[in-house]
Parts: structure tokens; sequence; C-alpha cells
């Protein structure tokens, strides 16, 4: 049984922002953020990216075709 106020946090894997540029830093910098406040593994990472993509380029597809 855990004592009062011990709390088990999950660790949450963090890409590395070091000796990027700076483009590159930002978006590592957004992909840490969307991991850290959704509590998200890089795998589940890799898929709300995915469908991201498949919604913007569905968007755009549809915009092109008007």
């Amino acid at each position: 049984m855990p004592k009062l106020g011990e709390i088990k946090l999950k660790q949450i894997q963090q890409l590395n922002t070091a000796e990027s540029s700076i483009l590159i830093r930002k978006h590592k910098e957004v992909l840490n953020w969307m991991m850290r406040t959704f509590q998200l593994d890089t795998y589940a990472l890799t898929w709300a990216q995915f469908f991201k993509g498949v919604a913007v380029g569905g968007v755009t597809v549809w915009l092109l075709m008007r």
C-alpha cells in the first residue's frame, strides 16, 4: 500500500534537442510537449503524427480540388 503523499509518476522519454539546428530543435520541443501533455511514448507519438499528416494532407487536397 502506498504511503500518504507517495506518487508514482510515469517517466516519459524525451527527444534530445542538443546540437540540433534551430528548426529541428523547435520541432523536437513541440514533440516533447505533446509527449508530456498527452503522456505518449515514441510509438504512440509516431501514430499521432501520421494521422495528423493524413488529416492535413486530406484538407489540403480537398481545398485544392474545390
